[in-house]
């Protein structure tokens, strides 16, 4: 059986290597993809073209513009004159972002007695990870800046009995202090990416025999179903695991995720989980009669998987129905387990639920796999 397999194994490895256009796809293709995803994610969003309609044009104003721009949030690059000119603004793309101080605003800091005074700021929902951030970046220089109009003015609110605030808010980040996107969104990509690696190379095997007329071949030899599912898997996992390693190494290295948890964990588990993705691979494999139908339903599978991921929308936030249906996808299970260990420097003992899914749907999907690949072959 041994030697059979490793003839097939070998076999296709010279299949795959006389295809220099795929080896190149396979093996640099996820890699550059990841580097220009993570590079074009990884930055954090500063330098907000910003509109800035100041009807007040007074110190305090003046000084509320200067603490926007000092926060390297907001880039104040428009000075409408009105409301209306900064709604075009925003509706033409322009900017996503526009602050709108009124005429009143120094004459209500001066005088607590008229009521607080207030800034208006309008955000281009559109565009929702700019907005989002646009907004916690204004609350927060908004309130520090009222917290030191408050400061100087202590005298005068003292005499009107208005008591300053008493209640200090104290925020401490475990494991992404500084809030970066790219502590999640990096690790996210590297796991997209190993599993389009992982289907697409498994994927083709059995589909190109049977496009190239070379299958019956193979299943006239002696040759078992399990041998030849083994010899099919095993460059695969092979070629996939090499790139794991080189997208492993630019996502520490060039873009500076931590490494917190155990590197030997971290490899076991990705050798791991390929092998419960190659399952569906080899599955698409059999039921495809083109290499272009195995990679159409490749694609399919990919956008199911990362929809239930959690990745593009927390699976929390979910209907009931499908937030336990993700629990059904392995790359869910995956991404928790990986960012665990790169980010938390998590163990087992932290995530033995995911794994202990990992396993069951890997053995769920393998045995469905060798029931199909039997009476395909048959």
């Amino acid at each position: 059986m041994g030697y059979r397999v490793w003839n097939l194994i070998v076999k296709e490895l010279i299949q795959l290597w006389r295809d220099r256009l795929l080896v190149l796809f396979i093996t640099l293709g996820p890699v550059m993809e990841l580097v220009l995803v993570a590079w074009a994610t990884s930055g954090e969003i500063e330098r907000i073209p910003t509109a800035i309609v100041d009807l007040d044009r007074s110190p305090a104003s003046r000084s509320l513009v200067q603490a926007l721009d000092n926060s390297r949030t907001f880039d104040p690059r428009f000075y409408p004159d009105d409301v209306e000119a900064a709604q075009d603004l925003v509706e033409r793309g322009r900017t996503p972002v526009a602050v709108l101080i009124p005429p009143d605003f120094q004459e209500r800091l001066d005088d607590p007695a008229r009521g607080p005074a207030y800034v208006q700021v309008i955000l281009d929902g559109a565009e929702a990870s700019v907005a989002q951030t646009a907004l916690l970046s204004a609350e927060g220089v908004v309130g520090s800046y009222a917290q030191t109009q408050m400061e100087t003015r202590r005298g005068q609110v003292a005499a009107l009995s208005v008591p300053l605030p008493a209640l200090e808010l104290r925020v401490r980040t475990w494991f992404n202090e500084a809030l970066k996107l790219s502590y999640y969104e990096v690790p996210s990509e590297l796991g997209f990416m190993l599993i389009g690696v992982a289907l697409m190379i498994s994927s083709l095997g059995i589909a190109r025999e049977r496009e190239l007329g070379t299958l019956e071949q193979l299943l006239v030899t002696p040759m078992r179903g399990i041998e030849l599912v083994i010899g099919k898997a095993v460059p695969a996992i092979v070629l996939a695991y090499v790139d794991f390693l080189l997208m492993l190494g630019l996502v520490l290295y060039l873009f500076h995720i931590p490494m917190r948890g155990s590197f030997a964990l971290l490899l076991t588990i990705a050798l791991f989980y390929l092998l419960v993705e190659i399952g569906w691979g080899l599955m698409i494999s059999a039921i495809s009669r083109t290499q272009w139908q195995a990679l159409l339903l490749v694609f399919s599978l990919m956008m199911g998987e990362m929809i239930f991921s959690g990745y593009a929308s927390p699976v929390e936030n979910m209907p009931w129905l499908l937030r336990n249906a993700a629990n059904l996808v392995p790359i869910k299970h995956w991404l928790i387990i990986l960012r665990s260990i790169l980010l938390k420097g998590a163990g087992v003992e932290v995530f033995w639920r995911e794994l202990l899914a990992l396993a069951g749907l890997g053995v769920v999907i393998n045995l469905l796999t060798l029931t199909v690949l039997r009476r395909r072959l048959e």
